[in-house]
């Protein structure tokens, strides 16, 4: 029979609830949650994200303002406009929109994002204490979406499961692994230079893929039964796909998210979830 569907909707909706109660209880102190994304560029995507994400705030009860940088700045000029929303006491959270415009390096700004407001979990600090295992103070906004969506899997606790991830970057793949690991699965991480998916996937009961690829997993590439996280989007012929043919893979799965519907609107809550955070330890301080 066909996949369970997880719909991300849903738990978009239960973390909704919980986050404008407790915006609303910050605001009962004077504390109002607010959120500054660093845009840089022209980017049409990322453009339509954070104004995606200016209106999810609003329905939790975080202000989001969009700090616009022309796409010739200089790492000094993000750097500089990272640094004065740190000293900003107004500004709780603090996010650098990606992808930077080709001459710009993350590795080189990260830095610069104020650590305690560091909502994505993009400075290196938070990076290091996620790979050491240690807690880091944000877990990056993707990654929490994956673990979120787990959590309402027929294969969680993941303690002992066979897990794949395919995709290896530092925003989505590396995380995820890592948070995987903290609850005890057995990963393995494929990617471009891997010489064959197989048959990794055909031992993994979890699959995430975060690749960039349309279409790039099919029925026929998993287990009978898996769990599968579809963090893939990618536009294409004016329709938003993910990296699993859902259709073929829908017939196979135990359970599977679709795109849309899936990933990314947990993803946006996830986010506000660390800013109504970041607001929280402000107004304990």
């Amino acid at each position: 029979m066909p996949a369970r569907i997880i719909d991300g909707r849903a738990v978009a909706s239960e973390l909704r609830a919980e986050l404008l109660e407790r915006s609303s209880a910050l605001r009962e102190t004077g504390v109002a949650p607010s959120l500054a994304i660093v845009l840089v560029g022209e980017d049409d995507s990322s453009r339509a994200y954070v104004q995606t994400l200016a209106r999810t705030g609003e329905r939790v009860g975080v202000s989001v303002s969009i700090e616009e940088l022309d796409a010739s700045a200089s790492a000094a000029q993000v750097r500089e406009q990272l640094e004065k929303l740190g000293n900003d006491s107004g500004v709780h959270g603090v996010m650098l929109q990606q992808p930077l415009p080709p001459h710009l390096s993350i590795r080189t700004i990260g830095e610069a994002i104020p650590l305690r407001k560091d909502v994505d979990g993009s400075h290196p600090t938070n990076q290091g204490l996620l790979a050491f295992g240690s807690g880091p103070h944000f877990v990056p906004a993707t990654p929490a979406a994956v673990m979120l969506l787990l959590e309402r899997s027929p294969h969680w606790p993941l303690a002992g499961r066979r897990a794949v991830i395919v995709g290896r970057s530092v925003v989505v793949g590396a995380p995820v692994a890592m948070l995987m690991l903290a609850h005890d699965a057995t990963i393995a991480i494929l990617h471009r230079r891997s010489e064959s998916f197989q048959p990794y996937l055909q031992l993994a009961e979890v699959i995430v893929v975060a690749a960039g690829v349309p279409g790039l997993i099919g029925g026929k590439d998993i287990a009978a039964g898996a769990t599968v996280i579809d963090v893939g989007t990618t536009i294409v012929d004016g329709v938003l796909k993910g990296d699993v043919d859902f259709d073929s893979a829908q017939q196979v799965a135990g359970a599977i998210t679709p795109v849309p519907g899936g990933v990314g609107p947990v993803t946006n809550m996830a986010l506000m979830r660390n800013a109504i955070k970041a607001a929280e330890d402000f107004s304990s301080r």
